[in-house]
C-alpha cells in the first residue's frame, strides 16, 4: 500500500484496525523515542507521514495515553536528542514500549567499550530475568484494550449474532458463546450470512477452541482493514473532488460526484425511515393461493384479480382429465405482459374449495404449457371472471377468500408459506443443507474468479514493466 500522502490522524485509524484498539482517541505515534503526534493535537494531525520523516521500513510505535495500571512494568523511551528543543517532553512518554536490550546479553554490554550506556534506560524486571537467554520482552501499553482485557463471555437469552459480536470483542469469548448449546440460533444466523466462514469455524473447533478463535480473529482483522482502507480511499476521493470544485466550481466530474453523494444520502435516509416505520416492506410478498379441487383432483389455485380470465396449463388440464372437453374453436394468442398460445376453452368444469362442499362451476381457458403461462409452476389461475361470477372478496386483513352462495358467505384461508412448495415461493420440502451447499459453491466460484482476475492483473503489470 502506498501511504506517503496519508495523514498522521489517518494513521491512527489504521492502528485501530490493525491492533484492535477500542478507538483512535488518545493515541500517540513515536519513532526512535521521539513523539511524532498525539491524537488530540489538531495542529499536526493534517501533516502527512512523509512530511514528518516517516520512510519505508521505519518502525512506528503506537501508544495509548491517559491510563495507567498499578504494578505494570513499563519501559520509558530514552531521550536520544536531549539538546533538541523539538523533543521536549519526550521523557514523559512512559506508557509503553519495546525493550531490545535483552537481545544483546549482559556480558556483551559490559565488555564492549564502544557501547554508550549513558542514555540507556534500565530494563524492566522481566527483561533482566530473561536476559541470559537472549529473549525479547514486549512491554505493552496499559490502555483500555477491551479485546485483551475481556475474560468472561457476555451472554443473555435470545441474543442475536450482532449482540454477541458487539459484546464479545475477545475472539475466544465469542467462539465460546457461538458454539454453546444454549444459543443454537447464533451459528444458524452466521451460517445464513456466511456459510463458508461458519464451516471454517466448525472445522477449526474440532481441532481446538483456540483454532476457531484464530479463524474469527483473522476475519475480524480482515473486515477492519477492508473498512479502514475503504474509508481512507473514500476520504481521499472526496478531498480530491473538493479541491477540484474550489479550483473550478463548474467542474463536471466534481459536481457529478457530489450530486451522486447527495442522492445516495437521500436514498439512505429513506431506507432508514422505512426500516424504522414499516420494516415489513423488506419482506418477500407471498402470492395468494387456496386449496381447491378441479374435477376431483387436488390443486393449489393461484388467486389473481389482475388476470382477466381463469387459466389452466395444458399439463394440469391433462392431469385433471379435462382435455377431452377442450373447445379448440377458442384457440388463439393471449396478449398481456407477454404473449402465449391459447389451445381453447373448457366451458364448464367443477371446482370445490377446501372447507366446504359447494361446487362452483368454472369456465377455464387452456394455455400451452410451453408457450403459455410463462411460469411453468403456475398450474391454475383463478381470474377476475370467476371471482366476479361467484362474488368473491379478498380479505387481506384476515387472510381469507370469501365466496357468496346465496345469502351465505363461505370462507377459505390463503395458504401459508409452509404449505407451498419452493416452486411457488414457499418453504415446503426446503432442504437447508442443500441450499447452503449451493450458496457456498457460488461464493467459492466467485472467490476463485476474483483471485483469477487479481492474478491476471499482476501478470499484466509484470509484462508492462
Amino acid at each position: 500500500m502506498s501511504l506517503s500522502s496519508t495523514k498522521l490522524s489517518e494513521l491512527c485509524v489504521f492502528a485501530v484496525a490493525l491492533l484492535g484498539l477500542p478507538s483512535s482517541d488518545n493515541i500517540i505515534l513515536a519513532k526512535n523515542g521521539k513523539r511524532l503526534y498525539q491524537n488530540d493535537d489538531a495542529n499536526h494531525g493534517e501533516n502527512s507521514i512523509s512530511s514528518v520523516g516517516i520512510e519505508n521500513g521505519d518502525l512506528i510505535v503506537i501508544m495509548m495515553s491517559g491510563s495507567s495500571n498499578a504494578g505494570t512494568s513499563v519501559v520509558p523511551f530514552p531521550n536520544n536528542n536531549a539538546n533538541d528543543s523539538a523533543n521536549a517532553g519526550v521523557n514523559d512518554i512512559s506508557l509503553g514500549g519495546l525493550d531490545f536490550s535483552s537481545l544483546l546479553g549482559t556480558a556483551s554490554i559490559n565488555d564492549n567499550a564502544n557501547v554508550n550506556t549513558s542514555n540507556r534506560t534500565p530494563a524492566s524486571a522481566a527483561t533482566k530475568t530473561n536476559s541470559s537467554n537472549g529473549s525479547l520482552t514486549f512491554n505493552l501499553p496499559p490502555g483500555q484494550m477491551s479485546m485483551f482485557n475481556q475474560t468472561i463471555p457476555v451472554q443473555f437469552d435470545r441474543m442475536t449474532l450482532d449482540d454477541c459480536i458487539e459484546r464479545n470483542s475477545n475472539p475466544s469469548c465469542f467462539i465460546q458463546i457461538l458454539l454453546s448449546p444454549a444459543h443454537p440460533n447464533l451459528m444458524k444466523e452466521l451460517n445464513y450470512h456466511s456459510p463458508i466462514l461458519a464451516n471454517k469455524i466448525k472445522a477449526a473447533h474440532k481441532i481446538s477452541p483456540q483454532h476457531a478463535a484464530n479463524i474469527w480473529r483473522e476475519q475480524m482483522q480482515k473486515n477492519a482493514m477492508n473498512s479502514t482502507l475503504s474509508k481512507n480511499l473514500s476520504k481521499k476521493e472526496e478531498d480530491d473532488m473538493t479541491r477540484k470544485l474550489r479550483i473550478n466550481p463548474m467542474d463536471e466530474e466534481a459536481n457529478a460526484y457530489f450530486g451522486n453523494k447527495i442522492r445516495k444520502q437521500n436514498v439512505d435516509e429513506q431506507y432508514r425511515q422505512m426500516m424504522e416505520e414499516f420494516p415489513e416492506g423488506m419482506g418477500r410478498v407471498l402470492m395468494l393461493y387456496i386449496d381447491a379441487e378441479v374435477n376431483g383432483h387436488k390443486i393449489e389455485a393461484f388467486v389473481d384479480s389482475g388476470a382477466q380470465s381463469t387459466i389452466m396449463s395444458s399439463v394440469c388440464a391433462e392431469r385433471c382429465g379435462l382435455l377431452h372437453l377442450l373447445d379448440t374453436r377458442f384457440e388463439g394468442t393471449a396478449v398481456g405482459v407477454g404473449t402465449g398460445k391459447i389451445l381453447g376453452r373448457i366451458h364448464v368444469a367443477e371446482m370445490k374449495v377446501k372447507g366446504f362442499g359447494h361446487i362452483f362451476q368454472c369456465t377455464i381457458t387452456i394455455m400451452d404449457s410451453e408457450k403459455g403461462l410463462g411460469d411453468k409452476n403456475m398450474d391454475f389461475l383463478l381470474g377476475l371472471d370467476m371471482l366476479k361470477r361467484h362474488k368473491c372478496n379478498i380479505v387481506l386483513g384476515r387472510n381469507i377468500l370469501q365466496f357468496s352462495v346465496g345469502n351465505e358467505k363461505l370462507e377459505t384461508p390463503f395458504l401459508h408459506e409452509k404449505d407451498l412448495s419452493e416452486a411457488k415461493g414457499g418453504t415446503r420440502g426446503f432442504d437447508a443443507e442443500k441450499s447452503n451447499k449451493e450458496i457456498e459453491k457460488r461464493m467459492q466460484d466467485q472467490d476463485n474468479e476474483d483471485d483469477g482476475k487479481a492474478a491476471g492483473g499482476k501478470e499484466d503489470s509484470v509484462m508492462e514493466e
